[in-house]
């Protein structure tokens, strides 16, 4: 099965952005503001509305600037959350459609120090906060394949580098090759031990490893909500054959923010 290239395109993460985010927005709308949500067990959905909100204005205008905003903006307490909300998706999307995405812009990865990243980055926040607001009510929306891949590999080729910089912990150190594969996309990345802090990736169209000592393998969808710590691994353990302790300590290295 001959894979999409990886990363898509700046400009066509945007319709995907404005669909995941007319989602959310009708979530903080109508749903019960006071249901609790699992990225944070202080966080009520209220919560993650703003938050979400708050780092659409900081990417717009690290985007605006091209420099790193200092804070995050805090929700305003006289606007209705969703309202709030929806002026921050806004100024976000106006942000991204104005700008070059080769334009110089400061990232907090070790990729290119290019406007870009901010086209997947907030597509894939959006997509991630839009599942933790899916799971406070119960019922959770797919995430397209092509786009799930994408996220695997942001995490991978782009995460993975700094993961450690959120808890100051080294992410769990390989005994061997570790190949993550996608069979609904055709995608391969192989984490190879290293003399780093953190394996050497290759892919997203890597050759299969000579006798890795654990694959993960599953749709792309699992494997991006593994990743994200959004499904348990317990839930995501007939993905792994070879060491599995392995992986799953990998899983629970902070390898996402």
């Amino acid at each position: 099965m001959e894979s999409t290239p990886l990363p898509l395109a700046a400009r066509d993460y945007l319709e995907p952005l404005a669909a995941e985010m007319a989602a959310f927005e009708a979530i903080a709308r109508k749903a019960d503001l006071s249901l609790p949500v699992r990225v944070s067990r202080h966080w009520q959905l209220r919560d993650l509305v703003g938050h979400l909100g708050g780092i659409h204005r900081w990417a717009a205008e690290n985007i605006r600037t091209g420099k790193r905003a200092r804070q995050v903006p805090k929700p305003d307490e006289d606007v209705a959350p969703a309202d709030w909300y929806r002026a921050g998706a806004d100024l976000l999307l106006r942000e991204l459609a104005e700008t070059d995405p080769h334009a110089p812009c400061w990232n907090f990865s070790t990729v290119p120090r290019t406007a870009d990243f901010w086209f997947r980055r907030q597509l894939h926040e959006t997509t991630i906060h839009g599942r933790d607001a899916d799971q406070a009510l119960g019922e959770v929306r797919p995430v397209p394949d092509l786009l799930a891949a994408d996220g695997v590999d942001e995490v991978l080729r782009v995460m993975l580098a700094v993961g450690h910089r959120w808890d100051g912990k080294p992410v769990a150190a390989l005994t061997g090759p570790v190949a993550v594969e996608l069979p609904d996309t055709g995608h391969r990345w192989v984490l190879s031990p290293s003399d780093g802090r953190v394996p050497t990736v290759s892919g997203p169209a890597a050759t299969a490893a000579d006798d890795p000592v654990a694959v993960l393998r599953g749709p792309a969808e699992q494997v991006l909500l593994l990743l994200w710590q959004r499904l348990p691994i317990a839930a995501g353990k007939h993905l792994i054959s070879g060491d599995a302790d392995l992986v799953q300590r990998l899983l629970k290295s902070q390898i996402t923010p």
